[in-house]
């Protein structure tokens, strides 16, 4: 398992672990639903913007070594913004079931997680 993969696994399993406790938050204040879950779709729209990522990476890493003969036009920001831009304006659709301000903050959250397990798994290696 390369590190990239165990990065990848780790970030899941971190973001499912936080999104498991504001399901729960949410059962247990439903007066802070709509923020929980505004933070539930931001974190989940983060992970997979940042799973795209690395399979980009992958993609142009593979056509730098030679592996294929296809060209990697880009590293796909256009798709991880449009899918950030699609749960905003979900949560703004929808703003009974999700808080404008809470989806726009947890969109960064996998990255904030991605730079935390790597600095984690940096010192674990020392």
């Amino acid at each position: 398992m390369n590190e990239m993969t165990r990065m990848q696994k780790m970030l899941w399993i971190v973001a499912l672990i936080i999104m498991a406790l504001c399901f729960l938050v949410s059962a247990f204040m439903p007066q802070h639903r709509d923020i929980v879950h505004g933070i539930i779709l931001g974190t989940g729209v983060s992970c997979l913007n940042v799973i795209y990522m690395v399979y980009k990476i992958r993609q142009v890493a593979s056509a730098a070594a030679g592996e294929r003969k296809k060209r990697v036009v880009g590293i796909g920001f256009g798709v991880r913004l449009g899918t950030s831009i699609l749960a905003v304006l979900l949560a703004i659709k929808f703003p009974a079931y999700f808080h404008v301000i809470a989806v726009m903050a947890s969109l960064v959250t996998g990255q904030f997680l991605l730079l935390i397990i790597g600095i984690i798994f940096a010192l674990q290696e020392k």
